[in-house]
């Protein structure tokens, strides 16, 4: 597979350095890589294309005081987002459901594979730990939250404050805005801080589009909502009973679907989840996984990694980098 030259063009312009030298890995995510696209052509069919990569950004962001951390493009099909290494390593320790997964791909799945990708990926183990018992949990609880976080009035309020924002500046950066930046935007768009408040998390619910409203609607409760809480409890249960973590759903890949397509009453989902969430707990007990991950051996190949992809090996202890 090729990158998609969309991708590339609009990564350069928006980060003012070329996207594939620096790119460690891209690779398909989100429902491809769990078995559960649904193509546009089904009549509740609500998929992206989710992609998913690292990269190594340029030496200045290194030694200077600026940093490069990630970039978001929703254009289209297309729902891509890109870290630095150093942001997803962080990340890996934490066994943060959404980047963990990069790791235990399909082959067809990576779109891109720089050779340093091969060896994180062969070091993928120093990050796995009972930590996922937390993780995997509290991602399927946001889930569960969210499920039933719509209110048709609030969608109607989201959109109009969305109007509010687009015509001072791109939403993205208010939704991924913590506090802090949050009250810089209000000054510099002149928007009361208040409005960019009930826009971001609370109202995130809202931030679909017109088909997925239709399906809350229809269904009253969110179906994909759904489909991911039951497939993050059971992917957690999974891995921490075997280390393994199992992406491709070849077991139940066809229920989630069912799922998806609300083929499950939210007192379905609500009894299922809750015995998910036991048994998660009950899998940390007897996990065969580590209490922590490795940080250690995770910082020792995250600075082998730099120094390669940078080109600094050779004059690295003269430098004071190694």
């Amino acid at each position: 597979m090729s990158i998609d030259p969309r991708i590339a063009r609009a990564f350069e312009a928006d980060n003012g350095f070329p996207l594939e030298p620096h790119l460690i890995v891209l690779a398909l995510m989100g429902s491809h890589s769990h078995g559960t696209y649904m193509p546009p052509e089904e009549p509740d069919a609500i998929d992206d294309v989710d992609l998913m990569g690292f990269v190594v950004p340029p030496l200045r962001y290194h030694l200077g005081l600026p940093r490069w951390e990630h970039w978001r493009l929703q254009a289209d099909e297309l729902d891509v987002v890109i870290y630095s290494l150093e942001k997803a390593v962080r990340l890996l320790l934490k066994s943060n459901p959404n980047i963990v997964g990069l790791l235990w791909l399909r082959e067809n799945e990576y779109v891109h594979r720089h050779a340093m990708f091969d060896l994180l990926h062969a070091r993928r183990a120093i990050f796995s730990s009972q930590a996922a018992a937390d993780s995997f949990a509290g991602y399927a609880y946001d889930q569960l939250k969210r499920m039933e976080a719509f209110d048709l009035d609030r969608m109607a309020e989201y959109e109009a404050l969305t109007k509010e924002i687009r015509v001072r500046g791109p939403m993205t950066e208010v939704l991924e805005a913590d506090k802090a930046k949050l009250e810089h935007i209000a000054r510099n768009w002149s928007v009361p801080l208040e409005t960019l408040n009930r826009f971001h998390h609370e109202h995130f619910s809202g931030y679909m589009g017109e088909k997925r409203k239709a399906m809350v609607r229809k269904y009253q409760y969110d179906v994909k909502n759904a489909a991911h809480l039951i497939r993050l409890l059971r992917m957690g249960i999974e891995f921490l009973e075997t280390g393994q973590l199992q992406v491709f759903r070849t077991s139940d890949a066809d229920e989630l679907k069912v799922i998806k397509r609300g083929g499950w009453t939210l007192d379905q989902v609500k009894e299922q989840a809750e015995q998910l969430f036991g048994r998660i707990e009950e899998a940390r007990a007897r996990s065969p996984l580590p209490p922590r991950p490795d940080e250690a051996a995770a910082n020792a190949l995250i600075m082998d990694m730099h120094l390669r992809v940078l080109d600094l090996t050779n004059g690295a202890e003269g430098q004071g980098l190694a």
